[in-house]
């Protein structure tokens, strides 16, 4: 491939990467920590490509051997498609289908956070907002500090087995490819549609006790549908 079609597709690749981090879609890919990163990584690509492509054309052009190798061959121009597929295509966030194909199971935090980590302000009825992956781990492994009290979560609706329905929610490390699905046993209402984004409240529930281990449970006293947020991972 000559250098100047090179230097467009890197072009076009730091494009696409400045696209996404300035339009947010990058939060369906990486943490938002990322974002300066992604920047960066874009700028660069643009720069060094086009500084790539101004030098080539300085230099004074090769004799012609008697072989024709000027032509570009078409399939080269094939490695675009990628790249504006990337610029054009919305993708989804992971939902239910990634939920679904991992274990609803709370693992064990490194650290338990004590029996009054909750402090004075989840007295009461109020319900305490709570992420959804804190809620799964918590509620088995500080059942003391959960038990009585009403809380609420935000996610999307996996579907489980004999009508079981979890409130899910899909958590990064670093990016998708690391994404860990956190579930929370939904009980007392009928599932919501699968991947709908719903707001639920209600009370501490005893885990499910299975065999690989306990899933935390919420009994629910209300449901809203709500809109997907800006990040859909936690």
């Amino acid at each position: 491939m000559k250098r100047n079609v090179a230097g467009l597709v890197v072009v076009f690749v730091g494009a696409a990467v400045v696209q996404l981090a300035t339009s947010n879609t990058y939060l369906r890919y990486v943490k938002p920590g990322m974002r300066w990163m992604l920047l960066a990584a874009g700028a660069i690509l643009i720069i060094l490509a086009v500084a790539d492509v101004l030098a080539d054309t300085r230099k004074k052009p090769q004799a012609d051997d008697g072989h024709g190798h000027h032509g570009l061959p078409r399939a080269a121009w094939l490695l675009l498609i990628p790249v504006f597929t990337l610029l054009a295509v919305d993708p989804p966030a992971l939902g239910a289908d990634a939920a679904q194909r991992q274990s609803p199971v709370a693992a064990k935090p490194v650290a338990l956070k004590g029996n009054s980590w909750l402090g004075d302000s989840a007295q009461g009825d109020t319900p305490v907002a709570m992420a959804v992956r804190d809620y799964a781990v918590w509620a088995v492994w500080e059942k003391e500090s959960m038990k009585g009290r009403n809380f609420q979560l935000t996610g999307f609706v996996t579907p489980g087995k004999n009508g079981t329905w979890y409130v899910s929610r899909i958590g990064l490390t670093c990016c998708v490819a690391d994404g860990t699905a956190f579930m929370v046993e939904a009980r007392g209402q009928v599932a919501p549609p699968k991947n709908q984004w719903v707001t639920v409240t209600g009370e501490w529930a005893e885990p499910t006790k299975r065999a690989d281990g306990n899933v935390a449970a919420l009994t629910i006293t209300g449901v809203r549908n709500v809109a997907q947020p800006q990040n859909p991972y936690e």
